[in-house]
């Protein structure tokens, strides 16, 4: 079944001479999945759209945001999100349409694939500005992009692009009056410091075929199908624009993004005993109030656990003193002057307090078995309160590998069982009932 995700825009004002950007979408603050927020309203059943941050899309110059939305060719929930105005192309419009993309899989081209993205009229269900995407025949690293208007085929960049790479992807689609001229025409990471011209254009079409869309754009699609026929992408950094010239509605479009308050050149973490230390430098810091740390077990939900005051330094630091899971994920809220923010890149942390000890019964009444590594003569085990106080250090006897704790006289809650032996410290919670 076909699975299309759809971006509807559905006010009923049109929109004039004068340009407006009618999408503007980077998933700032969404969780995952997408569902309905944000105003997106679902058409379908099955997989959800995936919202993601381990590895935002970014493009310098280009201003897209810590969460991306994931899209695989699975039967899914076929989203879509309003447009603010319609768009009406009677008298003729430039729209402009730009975003980040990031491929992992996609069809070869000379299996037909179906379109990945088009400008829509969503009430008669009708594509007259559409994205390709295409794995290059016979070749298992090169993609391309392609371009068609209405019912043609597309006509696909020669660029050997690569998987795994986020480009910057522009359209241009020109509503001429008139039937069989209209045009479109696609750029691959242009320069965003003036309008592309359609003569440095990487794909582009023109005086093709079109389809009866009632003069009407009021919808952006992303569209699904089978393995053979769509491709496995994240997308971050949707902005469109319309205008009567293309140069007016380029100028509202302002792809080049505002620079960043600060440029946060390396974010890091790692282990020093039981804590996580976190360190990241900057450069150019200006506006910026404050770094909100925030964490995550699972990468996707995150709590803010601490921050740090900005201060015009090169480098922050941050100590997680709660003894981490498994894996912690870690991000950084770059708070301005004004109140907005953005966010880091997600970094993970793989612990090695969780390894090598086990606990039982958990909870726990009375006596606590725990099973080490074998104890050296200075191992020891040590009960530590949630806010990080040691309540008890006990001595092992050499060579132990199970040791028994007493914590009748505990109060309830949870606690952190640490072994330390030599340069071993392995760590695991236990409730207490």
């Amino acid at each position: 079944m076909k699975k299309i995700y759809s971006f509807l825009m559905v006010s009923a004002i049109a929109l004039t001479a004068n340009a407006q950007l009618v999408i503007n979408e980077n998933f700032s603050g969404y969780s995952n999945p997408l569902g309905t927020q944000g105003g997106w309203v679902q058409n379908g059943s099955g997989n959800d759209v995936q919202v993601n941050n381990f590895n935002p899309l970014t493009r310098v110059g280009y201003t897209s945001g810590g969460n991306y939305m994931s899209v695989a060719s699975l039967n899914g929930t076929d989203p879509h999100k309003p447009f603010s105005v319609n768009v009406n192309t009677a008298g003729g419009q430039s729209i402009f349409m730009s975003f980040v993309v990031r491929v992992s899989a996609a069809p070869e081209r000379n299996a037909g694939p179906q379109f990945s993205i088009s400008l829509a009229n969503s009430t008669n269900s009708t594509f007259p500005a559409q994205l390709y995407i295409a794995e290059d025949n016979g070749s298992s690293t090169d993609i391309e992009f392609g371009v068609a208007v209405g019912s043609s085929a597309p006509n696909y960049t020669s660029l050997n692009l690569v998987y795994g790479t986020t480009y910057l992807v522009v359209i241009r689609y020109d509503a001429v009056a008139g039937g069989g001229n209209d045009d479109i025409y696609l750029w691959v990471n242009p320069s965003l410091t003036a309008e592309p011209t359609t003569g440095t254009a990487n794909a582009s079409q023109t005086n093709s075929g079109e389809v009866g869309y009632a003069d009407l754009l009021n919808a952006m699609k992303v569209s699904q199908s089978s393995d053979n026929a769509s491709p496995d992408a994240d997308y971050d950094g949707f902005r469109v624009s319309a205008a009567a010239t293309s140069a007016i509605a380029w100028s509202n479009l302002t792809p080049a993004g505002a620079p960043l308050p600060v440029q946060l050149t390396s974010f890091n973490a790692n282990e020093e005993g039981l804590n996580t230390k976190l360190v990241w430098n900057t450069v150019e810091e200006s506006g910026i109030t404050s770094y909100v740390v925030e964490k995550s077990a699972d990468g996707r939900i995150f709590t803010a656990i601490g921050s740090v005051k900005a201060a015009n330094l090169k480098t922050y630091s941050y100590t997680d003193i709660q003894p981490a899971s498994e894996f912690s994920y870690y991000r950084l809220k770059m708070v301005e002057m004004d109140g907005s923010y953005k966010y880091s890149y997600v970094i993970s942390v793989k612990s090695k307090l969780t390894m090598n000890i086990s606990l039982s019964p958990n909870p726990v009444k009375n006596i606590l078995t725990v099973q080490h590594p074998k104890a050296g003569v200075a191992g020891h085990v040590q009960i530590i309160s949630a806010n990080g106080q040691t309540l008890k250090d006990i001595r092992l006897s050499a060579n132990a590998v199970i040791s028994t704790i007493d914590m009748s006289g505990f109060t309830s809650g949870l606690y952190h069982i640490v072994y330390r032996s030599g340069s071993d410290v392995f760590s695991k919670t236990v409730l207490k009932q």
